[in-house]
């Protein structure tokens, strides 16, 4: 990694940032200036970079501004060009590769020079070394300002009705999903929901806690990584690895090869920055996101007569990791979850040793469609309670079609949803006064409870 490149392009990007922020402070404070700025920023073709360029009688922050700009694109490009590449995950770390966009996505009087960037950003993308919404939102800046259709649609915004509309003409809009999905950027209605609080920014620390802007996506240690080979539910840009020959990783390099993905030797430094942990093991997948399947579409892959669990209100990943393996373990069908847990994705899938990969998964809005559709499908309903009026586990019928729910240790399962379930659970303890046990060790009772079931009466 290059540690002097890394710093000064985060330097470089806090010096044009305190520039704006200086500008802005300064047309807060005169309101005069607040009204120009608007006027001369109307439309959404009308970068900020271009509109002060423009403005004769700019105020002395505006050339600050467009001084620090100047000078980063310019080294920016050199950069570039010293390189030979785009400076992405592997040379300057994730916050360098931000950094990198900023300048970039700020290079408006530059236009045909960062229309240069985008084939090394491009193939960036393409190992997993840079962001996909990176690509995207260059691209798309780069076409807008030459008065060319967007091609990835990222100018965009919330209509009143909660559609996504486009403010500019997107290039060849049949196609547009199509090109999303060849780079894994995320569908416009997934991006919809967080339009309402402006541009979806990749850029910063806290953007990984929306699942449609988070970057770097990895999956560590061999066995997740394996997982992730071998279930082929998202896709595996590129395995990084201290030590690519280890006899461990055998059946690693195989599925690698097998699903064509490159193992790179990288310096133990590398892994361990991007590391959410220290048990990797000295190898890490960079992944893209997982494809979201409904429940019905699940269904048809499992069949009628498989058991179905749903986890819902479970708010640690590590827990909800240990819940997954036992359930692979136990032979369940499939699972279903409210939420996404691609904001967790190393631990989630650490924990459960890839078999959150493995286990055919869907997700619902809510837990009332997810045991709808599984009625429809003629599946019986059952929830897990602690309650007195429970069949204890063992009485209970738990084979054929069945769906279980599984709540949280917090906010457990609605007595709405208690009333309306077929068959309410418990599991019986040896204690009166015992805590209740988690979501996690409920999870394996449950699911190797109807394991035995099943095994006897097949």
């Amino acid at each position: 990694m290059l540690s002097g490149i890394r710093q000064e392009l985060l330097e470089m990007t806090a010096r044009e940032l305190a520039a704006a922020e200086a500008f802005y402070a300064r047309c807060a404070d005169e309101p005069a200036l607040d009204r120009e700025l608007e006027r001369r920023l109307a439309g959404p073709a009308t970068p900020l970079i271009l509109a002060l360029e423009a403005w004769d009688e700019r105020p002395a922050e505006a050339d600050d501004l467009l001084t620090a700009n100047q000078e980063n694109v310019g080294r920016l490009a050199a950069m570039v060009e010293e390189l030979n590449a785009w400076p992405g995950l592997r040379l300057v770390g994730a916050d360098g590769a931000d950094a990198a966009w900023m300048i970039a996505q700020h290079a408006d009087r530059d236009n045909d020079t960062r229309r240069g960037w985008l084939a090394a950003l491009a193939d960036a993308v393409l190992t997993g070394d840079a962001d996909p919404r990176h690509l995207a939102t260059l691209s798309d800046r780069t076409a807008a300002v030459a008065g060319e259709p967007q091609p990835y649609g990222t100018i965009a915004m919330l209509a009143d009705d909660g559609e996504v509309e486009y403010p500019l003409p997107v290039a060849d809009a049949a196609h547009l999903d199509e090109r999303r999905r060849n780079i894994d950027l995320p569908l416009p209605g997934q991006d919809a929901p967080f339009l309402t609080e402006g541009d979806l920014i990749p850029y910063g620390p806290d953007r990984g806690a929306i699942g449609v802007n988070q970057w770097p996506m990895t999956v560590e240690g061999h066995l997740s990584v394996e997982a992730c080979l071998e279930a082929g539910v998202r896709r595996v840009r590129r395995i990084w690895a201290v030590r690519p020959g280890d006899r461990r990783f055998g059946r690693l390099r195989a599925l690698a090869r097998e699903r064509g993905v490159t193992i790179e030797l990288v310096e133990a430094t590398v892994i361990d920055e991007l590391a959410s942990g220290r048990s990797h093991g000295g190898v890490i997948a960079l992944v893209g996101p997982r494809a979201e399947v409904s429940v019905g579409s699940m269904l048809a892959e499992v069949g009628e007569g498989s058991l179905v669990v749903m986890l819902d209100g479970i708010e640690d990943p590590f827990n909800f990791g240990q819940a997954a393996r036992a359930l692979y373990a136990a032979g369940v069908g499939a699972l279903v979850t409210r939420r996404s847990w691609e904001t967790a994705l190393s631990t989630v899938t650490r924990s459960s040793a890839g078999a959150t990969e493995l286990m055919p998964t869907a997700t619902a809005d809510s837990v009332e469609d997810a045991a709808d559709a599984c009625r429809r499908f003629g599946m019986r309903v059952a929830v897990a309670v602690g309650s007195g009026d429970a069949i204890e586990l063992s009485d209970a019928d738990l084979t054929g079609g069945l769906f279980v729910l599984i709540g949280g240790e917090r906010r457990g399962v609605t007595r709405s949803f208690v009333d309306q379930a077929d068959l309410r659970v418990g599991i019986g303890y040896g204690r009166a006064d015992a805590p209740a046990l988690g979501a996690a060790t409920s999870a394996a009772i449950i699911g190797f409870e109807a394991l035995r079931q099943r095994r006897g009466s097949a």
